[in-house]
């Protein structure tokens, strides 16, 4: 069965020369050789928020490639001009490639929006890349032509880029008719912006929806129109009542100027559209070829599960091969018929031509979900979906329940979450629709000191040969909330982060049954038995990637807000300089017998040290905070919400974790309303 929203499933198979180049679009198709002779051309550099990379109207020195981080590409024509912002890059994302090749100067300038890391490739090593990869310089050759071709368009650097997709199908049908208006009319309804949908397959007409029937859809002769007038071009567009538009264009074959006159027809269109979808023809035409080149983003349609493999496979690779699209800038649409049983923890194998697409449910059967998709790859494209991570954390990670109620209280949009650990589990119950209020509430029922160690169980013990305890008790204990739940009834999509043991790779989980997702990213080691899975066994997510930005930012993802609650080593520093004070304050002028009473008791009263469960946890959380540490370098928004008088088994006192993760995010409040807007 498909996955509910792959996009870029896997990071790398393997540990070899170069492996980190495997997550970014632009190297992951390279051999192995090709990474290696990329990383020794390239360094890595960082910026603080606020750096200036370089400025509008110097030469051109390096290429620059975003490893983790955002930047502003902004421009203004007077030195005492208000700055103009004309977008936005991303992990994966580069600049500084047009001005390299075209000998030009900047035409714009870079600052860092946060604190960031990129790829850097001086002049010289640059050129030398592009001789020695043809690849690479196929993709860029394909960027550059369409910053040039979009120049030729009429485009300022004073004014927004227009995105372009194209939408392919073998056959187009009543099925993906209604895909593509509701698709655009969620994009409207997103970004409010004008959009066109351009039909040059000549068949949109005939396959409209019921409530688009009434429309007088006139097509527009591409021979004849008098490109140089718009009202040429505007007087055939039809007004739908969804708040986009519409237009039917007719080719002629033997036309030979037939793509010069398309792409001057895209200069009128640039001028009054954000967004243009095109409809392409399935067969290969001028036309055809030239909207490719000019599309950021390519939607192919598989009517069925043959096709997908078939058509769609094919058509993938040569758009790969020909075009030098990469797979992040491609989304392949399945649609299905009615619910499809999910066995426990789906992973079908499917070749890698398709590892992205997304599985559209059916309109009929299951309108929320359908309604959920459609909305979120309308946020996806135009750049507004927003992720929130929680980390893991054990006891500490109550302090996700004080960041949810901010988001709830603020109405901050979360259109997709990802979790490890408590991290995962908490995300869970609030994915499944609960509030934080309920969660809180579930979480006081271990709300005494040895409820955690009740919820363990004496009758829960097993042979410590791969852990102490089995975790059926504590399924149990979740069971009521979760029940037989799938990844598909959630109303916010949900990715759950496991560890291989056998592999030590991350397993990212997103199908299937909910509940062994979850019991696989909290099997802490030492403490439950691994989860089996497929011949291994899984162990908790926060091991590998205790704050898994990364599955979101791999999918598209371009807002980020990232919870860290395992404390830092001068929290524990701190705590443990809290305790002494106490201890020392309790002291205070006692009689001899009672000091000595005192120091035994918290002798017997230190049940978290010394034993070999705080062992086990202090030397995975401190691993854990490092790991971390360094990931929250790729989110937007990072809320550190730990408590230096914590500990990792205080799940009898919610309150203060709780009041930690609302006071850390109130603090992040007025930054995440600012990212929300850009």
């Amino acid at each position: 069965m498909a996955k509910f929203f792959p996009f870029g499933k896997k990071v790398r198979s393997s540990d070899k020369e170069g492996y980190f180049l495997d997550s970014i679009p632009l190297f992951s198709l390279l051999t192995a050789e090709e990474q290696a002779l990329v990383e020794r051309y390239s360094r890595l550099v960082g910026f603080k928020r606020g750096d200036v990379v370089y400025e509008e109207g110097t030469p051109p020195e390096a290429f620059y490639l975003i490893i983790s981080g955002r930047f502003r590409l902004f421009s203004r024509a007077h030195a005492n001009e208000k700055e103009n912002t004309i977008l936005f890059f991303y992990r994966g994302e580069h600049f500084g490639e047009t001005s390299l090749l075209t000998g030009s100067v900047h035409s714009a300038t870079v600052e860092a929006k946060t604190d960031a890391v990129v790829l850097k490739i001086v002049a010289d090593d640059f050129q030398k890349l592009l001789r020695e990869i043809p690849s690479f310089a196929l993709h860029l050759s394909r960027s550059l032509g369409r910053h040039l071709t979009r120049g030729e368009l009429g485009y300022s650097r004073h004014r927004r880029e227009v995105r372009i997709a194209s939408v392919y199908c073998s056959e187009m049908s009543r099925a993906m008719t209604r895909f593509l208006v509701d698709f655009v009319s969620a994009l409207h309804s997103v970004t409010q912006r004008r959009i066109l949908m351009l039909d040059l397959s000549g068949q949109l007409y005939t396959q409209l929806p019921q409530d688009l029937m009434g429309l007088k859809l006139n097509r527009l002769d591409l021979a004849t129109v008098k490109i140089t007038s718009e009202g040429d071009a505007t007087e055939t567009i039809a007004k739908s009542p969804h708040g986009f538009d519409l237009l039917s264009l007719s080719q002629n074959s033997s036309l030979i100027s037939e793509d010069q006159r398309f792409a001057s027809l895209l200069t009128c269109l640039s001028y009054q559209y954000d967004y243009l979808v095109l409809c392409l023809p399935s067969r290969e035409t001028p036309v055809a070829i030239k909207a490719l080149n000019y599309s950021d983003r390519i939607y192919l349609w598989a009517e069925n599960r043959a096709e997908a493999f078939s058509f769609v496979a094919q058509k993938t690779a040569e758009l790969c091969r020909d075009f030098g699209f990469n797979k992040n800038e491609m989304r392949i649409i399945m649609p299905h018929g009615e619910r499809l049983p999910e066995p426990d923890i789906v992973d079908e194998v499917v070749p890698v031509e398709i590892q992205m697409f997304s599985m559209l449910p059916s309109l009929q059967y299951q309108r929320y979900r359908y309604e959920r998709m459609i909305n979120y790859l309308a946020k996806e494209w135009s750049e507004k979906l927003v992720g929130l991570v929680l980390g893991s954390g054990a006891a500490y990670g109550l302090a996700h329940i004080g960041v949810l109620r901010v988001l709830e209280q603020e109405k901050i949009p979360i259109d997709i979450i990802s979790g490890s650990s408590i991290g995962a589990l908490m995300g869970a119950f609030w994915a499944t629709g609960l509030d934080s209020y309920e969660i809180e509430k579930i979480a006081r029922q271990l709300g005494k000191k040895n409820a955690f160690f009740k919820l363990l169980g004496f009758g829960d013990l097993s042979a410590p040969h791969m852990g102490f305890f089995k975790g059926n008790q504590v399924m149990r204990f979740l069971e009521p909330y979760f029940k037989k739940m799938t990844f598909q009834d959630l109303k916010i999509p949900l990715k759950v982060t496991a560890a291989n043991l056998l592999t030590s790779e991350e397993v990212i989980f997103d199908s299937g049954n909910l509940m062994n997702a979850i019991r696989a990213s909290i099997s802490i080691p030492g403490f439950f038995r691994p989860f089996p899975h497929r011949g291994s066994f899984l162990l908790d997510g926060g091991i590998i990637d205790p704050l898994p930005i990364k599955s979101l930012s791999l999918m598209g993802v371009r807002k980020i807000i990232a919870v860290n609650v395992l404390p830092s080593p001068k929290d524990l520093i701190q705590r443990n300089e809290i305790r002494r004070k106490a201890i020392h304050g309790k002291l205070q002028n006692q009689l001899s017998w009672r000091r000595m009473m005192i120091k035994t008791l918290d002798r017997l009263t230190r049940r978290y040290t010394g034993n070999i469960f705080n062992v086990l946890m202090n030397t995975i959380q401190f691993m854990e905070y490092e790991i971390a540490r360094m990931q929250a370098n790729d989110a937007d928004i990072f809320i550190h919400a730990a408590r230096s008088d914590g500990h990792w088994i205080e799940f009898f006192s919610p309150d203060k974790f709780i009041q930690e993760g609302i006071v850390r995010t109130r603090e992040q409040l007025a930054e995440m309303k600012r990212l929300l807007v850009e």
